[in-house]
């Protein structure tokens, strides 16, 4: 008997250690009326600068491999509870391996902000081509038509990592400012169709999935969230998330896709995220993910 449990001990011990580091690339379909051909956009969630093999390899494979057509990093992208060089060497070395790809975009998440370095951290994204979203809407041109993509800078903002400890979430501000960005994702696509333009969809960009009461008061077609690495730690199929920051325990937005009860009925797809060093709290049933979200034909 000892040696049975001695055994099981052993494989659930790998399967810890096999979850905990091992990157999947988990994909969603997202069907549009107004797109023809298929829009590849790569979501990178809640890298909080961690180590996937020398240079970042691991991952950026990963990325090439999706064939992306945007990349969209949705918040805590760096961790300065990284030690020595690490939250911006390895940012940088992902960055850099994934600019050329295609376009880039970028919203921040709680821990991008700290009292003294955010403004080096937006200089070394711009550095490298990825759009800093301030609280705005900008386009991206295909062949087929216009994308939308906007940007919501976290509740965290404008406070530096250490206020906002101490005074939580600036709710009040978040709010205003998202009621603002939908203002501007409106009237850039009515300039569009006054010019004749087609807008495929438009993407809202945040990094907390708690705040989905807001949103879903607004006409986004994608909203794309992480902030709750999946809920740590997971058994499915009977538990898919224990705990969630802003969300508590078992949260129902830890990760996957959401259609939303609104006019737009908006998809809201959650990534797991990528970190497994930062917290320092073992990922169990849930592997580090790299979120691939494919836009889609209507099928017929």
């Amino acid at each position: 008997m000892k040696r049975k449990i001695n055994k099981l001990f052993i494989l659930f011990s790998i399967i810890v250690i096999t979850s905990c580091r091992s990157i999947r690339t988990v994909a969603y379909d997202i069907e549009e009326e107004r797109v023809s051909n298929e829009i590849r956009i790569v979501q990178i969630s809640d890298f909080h600068s961690n180590d996937f093999g020398k240079d970042e390899i691991k991952i950026i494979e990963k990325i090439k491999k999706a064939r992306p057509d945007i990349i969209a990093i949705t918040g805590d992208l760096f961790d300065e509870r990284m030690k020595g060089d690490k939250p911006f060497k390895n940012v940088e070395a992902l960055l850099s391996g994934i600019c050329d790809l295609c376009p880039g975009f970028f919203v921040t998440g709680n821990h991008d902000f700290s009292d003294l370095h955010i403004e080096k951290k937006y200089a070394m994204l711009e550095r490298y081509g990825f759009k800093v979203l301030y609280d705005e809407a900008v386009s991206l041109d295909f062949p087929q038509g216009t994308v939308v993509i906007s940007g919501v800078e976290d509740p965290y903002f404008g406070l530096g990592e250490r206020a906002a400890l101490r005074v939580g979430d600036d709710r009040v501000s978040y709010r205003k400012r998202l009621a603002e960005v939908a203002q501007k994702t409106d009237a850039l696509v009515r300039s569009f169709a006054d010019d004749g333009r087609t807008v495929l969809f438009t993407m809202l960009l945040v990094h907390r999935p708690e705040y989905v009461n807001d949103y879903v008061k607004y006409d986004f077609d994608v909203i794309l969230a992480g902030h709750a690495h999946g809920g740590l730690w997971r058994f499915p199929p009977f538990i898919n998330a224990l705990y969630a920051p802003g969300q508590g325990m078992f949260p129902k937005y830890a990760g996957g896709k959401y259609v939303l009860k609104n006019n737009a009925r908006s998809v809201m797809i959650v990534s797991r995220g990528l970190s497994y060093q930062q917290p320092k709290i073992v990922r169990i049933f849930n592997n580090p993910e790299l979120t691939l979200i494919r836009v889609i034909p209507i099928k017929k």
